[in-house]
């Protein structure tokens, strides 16, 4: 009995950390409070697991003592590695959640954070001006597309007869 207590403190502990940024000297003692909230419901209720959230559904059966309890840890809004008003700079845009140093954020969310751009503007609250690319390399890209003829297609008639203005 008490493993698999471990294993669901374990659990919850984890998806609490992995969503919320945590001091290393609070971890004993969520861990201690989950614990001990799991082992005051095994004796007058059930948790139950639920696989999609990696998080426990208490039951009716849980007396109301342990439900309020278990409600004492709440989800804290992350706060940014950088200010946000830092995080961009000419050659690179820097990582809110980790602070690594990109030319373009959306491929480093994806793979290191498996976020998307969305979820990550909600989670700093960042509005759609904000930019996912450093102004240098967007610059570069421009470039780049001017030289190799992007757009010049809308300029060149599309018919023999016909001249597109521009």
């Amino acid at each position: 009995m008490s493993s698999d207590l471990l294993k669901h403190t374990a659990g919850i502990v984890e998806a609490y950390v992995s969503n919320n940024e945590i001091h290393a000297k609070e971890l004993p003692i969520l861990l201690k409070e989950v614990f001990g909230t799991l082992l005051g419901l095994s004796a007058g209720g059930r948790v139950e697991a639920v696989q999609e959230e990696n998080a426990f559904a208490i039951t009716e059966e849980a007396p109301e003592e342990f439900i309020h309890s278990s409600q004492r840890v709440e989800k804290k809004k992350p706060v940014p590695f950088v200010p946000v008003e830092q995080a961009v700079s000419y050659d690179a845009v820097i990582c809110l959640i980790c602070g690594k140093g990109c030319r373009a954020l959306k491929g480093h969310l994806t793979r290191s954070h498996k976020i998307d751009l969305e979820q990550y503007r909600k989670q700093y609250d960042l509005d759609k001006s904000f930019p996912m690319v450093a102004p240098a390399y967007s610059e570069k890209r421009r470039a780049l597309a001017i030289e190799a003829g992007l757009g010049d297609k809308m300029r060149v008639p599309r018919n023999k007869g016909e001249i597109v203005a521009e």
